[in-house]
């Protein structure tokens, strides 16, 4: 067996680069779903990260083929860009890791400025040590693929597990409990890749001897290094591939909210003409029913007293039009919607006086809008800026409304002392309903809202929208009928 193995190691090393490509080819094709999941959201990173893997690894098979034609400075070139290009892919890994874990924004900044930098500094090092010990392009490739390993690989591996594992609750709540088993069969996968892909290292002029090198690997199991790696990576492709069902799921819900929302304007429709032809009318004929009993009576002070009565069903027959206009008027578009918030704005500030800018970018290339989508991000910002001035004490607010082709973004930050440091999508206790009622409204958009601390020591309020090429709405946590629906609008 062992001799198949060394006989057929490039074909071996081949298939593993093969197995690598499909991974990242099948999430690259996903790339630009709309999804409201953390996990599918953090897809492009292990594609990245496939990708490049598949190429380092090719590498090693087509860089040896070269070199018995090619000039060998040619060849030190390669085998550079193959060492950079793997340091790269590694990075992505703990990038993807990073994203599945629940960190506020305030730990997810520093810590991928801190993996860029790590990434440097390994090939700086690797650099100065090679020229120091007089090692040749391949010691110095193998030094900084045995750190990138050591640094990224088992990290980014470890987190990828602990994310995948975690996301199984968001599968179980968003009601996929078919496609969850495949979360911790991918979290197996990560975790015995940090075994074989970061623990155990090609041999290196500096690397650890015994089981934790490759060539120690294979003489004490008779299993090249690559076959298990293709192994673990098949396994990752296998679950990956069953996981990406996610998008159709949500396919399936946008389609079903689809005909609800056809439903629920079909039912104000409804409910407009009702109030117009027959409550209306009925409260205006008792009112000239009684301007003419207040003709015809000779008592000044009942007359006057039913004149009150006809003005005051008068204003309620305003209230009603006003209420059937709501039920009509539509968002009227990204310029509508951007409209729409700075009212919202203005009287916020006129209200409290406190200093707010307003910033609106991307109207132009804004993707379909969900239905209602105006509506639910004018209670969103009402609230959040209600929570500023309730929490937040005197400061500045920021709110920025962003549109692109497949995302709706709307942050507003303040600088006060607002919430106490809280987790992404949590409910906060002892702030009322506000924070539950901003993320129901994200759900019905197919979106979510994260509250963490800003930058600048206040809080941030982000929701974030998914667009996508059918115009969709999110189902909400709950079910209602189509009346109560519309009787709660």
């Amino acid at each position: 067996m062992e001799t198949f193995f060394e006989q057929n190691d490039s074909i071996l090393v081949f298939v593993h680069g093969v197995v690598l490509f499909a991974l990242g080819f099948a999430l690259w094709l996903q790339r630009r779903r709309a999804t409201r999941l953390a996990l599918t959201s953090s897809l492009i990173w292990l594609a990245s990260f496939a990708f490049l893997g598949a190429l380092v690894v090719w590498g090693y098979v087509f860089v040896p083929i070269q070199a018995t034609y090619l000039a060998p400075e040619v060849i030190e070139s390669l085998v550079v860009i193959r060492a950079v290009l793997q340091s790269i892919a590694v990075v992505f890994l703990l990038q993807f890791g990073l994203r599945l874990v629940p960190w506020t924004r305030r730990h997810l900044v520093p810590l991928t400025i801190a993996s860029v930098v790590a990434w440097g500094a390994i090939l700086v090092i690797s650099t100065i040590v090679a020229g120091e010990e007089g090692w040749g392009v391949l010691e110095w490739e193998a030094t900084a693929g045995a750190l990138s390993r050591y640094v990224f690989v088992i990290p980014g591996a470890l987190l990828s597990a602990y994310g995948m594992w975690v996301q199984r609750e968001d599968l179980t709540r968003e009601g996929m409990t078919g496609i969850r088993p495949y979360a911790a069969v991918a979290a197996a996968a990560f975790l015995a890749y940090a075994l074989v892909g970061g623990f155990i290292v090609e041999p290196a002029p500096w690397a650890p001897g015994g089981i934790a090198n490759e060539v120690a690997w294979f003489d004490a199991t008779g299993f090249p290094l690559a076959v298990v790696r293709t192994i673990v990576a098949g396994v990752l492709l296998l679950a990956f591939i069953k996981l990406l069902d996610i998008f159709e799921v949500e396919a399936v819900q946008r389609e079903e909210t689809l005909d609800r929302a056809r439903l629920v304007a079909e039912e104000r429709a409804r409910f407009g003409r009702d109030l117009h032809d027959g409550t209306i009318q009925s409260i205006y004929a008792s009112g000239l029913h009684l301007e003419a009993i207040a003709l015809n009576t000779d008592d000044p002070d009942a007359r006057d007293e039913i004149r009150g009565v006809v003005g005051s069903l008068n204003s309620t027959i305003d209230g009603l039009r006003g209420y059937i206009r709501g039920l009509q008027a539509p968002d009227g578009g990204p310029a509508g919607i951007a409209s729409d918030l700075d009212r919202v704005v203005v009287e916020f500030a006129g209200d409290t006086r406190f200093e707010v800018a307003y910033r609106v970018t991307g109207i132009e290339t804004c993707g379909p809008l969900p239905d209602d989508a105006g509506q639910h991000l004018r209670h969103v910002l009402s609230e959040a800026l209600a929570n500023v001035a309730r929490h937040a004490g005197p400061c500045a607010v920021e709110v920025t409304l962003a549109f692109r082709p497949d995302e709706i973004n709307l942050v507003i930050a303040d600088t006060g002392s607002g919430f106490p440091e809280t987790v992404p999508d949590r409910s906060h206790d002892g702030h009322g309903n506000g924070v539950r009622n901003m993320q129901e409204r994200a759900r019905w958009l197919g979106g979510r809202v994260v509250i963490e601390p800003s930058a600048t020591g206040g809080t941030r309020v982000v929701l974030a929208v998914p667009l996508d090429d059918v115009e969709a709405t999110e189902m909400p946590a709950t079910r209602t009928s189509v009346t109560d629906e519309v009787i709660s609008t």
